[in-house]
């Protein structure tokens, strides 16, 4: 029998990123600094550090299955975040998963390209997310890049924003950290177009799992009940004080320090 959850469990599909900075580390981090428990399994491992990613290699989609299944024998599931998808398989195996779910939130943070251009998902890995993934998503939070992999053609921001709710999540938050601006801007959009809009001032340098600290703690706050709008906000705040906090641990990207007291 499933215990009744004393703290939020969020079941975690995202890579390992051995520099700590983003992928599963970060995700455990942040869901268990805003009061969750992570559930991670990893999708894929990299080859990585806090200048640039050199390989991916996808994680057995029966493996992944696998260790679903025990999961969810024993736990009762709160919430989902789906980070990198390595792969179709990969793709159409999470897509089975969280076929299984309903009533519970399921944030995509689509993470498709590496800082340094390498790619984590493949065109044709990018269609199976599309048809499979997207229909299920109550909130994705792509970057304007990868909003521009998933959505083709010039059209602006909001147009391709909503067109990506068209594919069936409920909200798309456009993050603008990858933006050259002096504010960060993050826009929420429905099927009707911008719902709200949050601003925070640009810290000086770069960071390296800013987009998996933000979706995480989103995630974690969504499955208290928070409204999207509040939900949006403790996550923005938490992630801009982990990345004041952050530090240079190696020679390029800064680490956001997500457990710091001063949180």
């Amino acid at each position: 029998m499933q215990a009744e959850n004393s703290r939020p469990l969020i079941l975690v599909f995202a890579g390992l990123d051995p520099s700590g900075g983003a992928g599963l580390q970060a995700d455990i981090e942040a869901i268990s600094h805003c009061g969750g428990h992570a559930l991670p399994i990893a999708s894929c491992l990299t080859v990585q550090n806090t200048q640039q990613a050199d390989a991916v290699c996808s994680v057995d989609q029966q493996l992944i299955q696998r260790q679903v299944n025990a999961i969810l024998q024993d736990m009762r599931i709160s919430a989902c975040k789906i980070g990198v998808i390595p792969s179709q398989s990969v793709a159409v195996t999470i897509a089975e998963v969280i076929a299984q779910f309903t009533n519970i939130p399921i944030i995509f943070d689509p993470v498709l390209t590496a800082t340094n251009g390498i790619a984590f998902s493949d065109r044709a890995t990018i269609q199976i997310i599309q048809k499979t993934l997207l229909p299920r998503a109550t909130v994705m939070t792509p970057n304007t890049q990868e909003l521009n992999m998933l959505i083709d053609g010039k059209s602006a921001i909001a147009a391709k924003a909503q067109a990506l709710c068209a594919q069936g999540p409920q909200y798309v938050l456009v993050t603008g950290a990858e933006e050259n601006t002096c504010q960060i801007k993050h826009l929420l959009f429905n099927l009707e177009g911008l719902v709200a809009s949050f601003t925070c001032q640009r810290l000086p340098h770069s960071y390296h799992g800013s987009g998996c600290t933000l979706s995480s703690a989103l995630t974690t706050w969504l499955a208290m009940n928070l409204t999207i709008s509040e939900a949006i906000k403790k996550a923005q705040r938490y992630t801009w004080l982990s990345l004041q906090h952050a530090e240079p641990l190696g020679a390029g990207q800064w680490i956001p320090n997500r457990n710091s007291k001063q949180i």
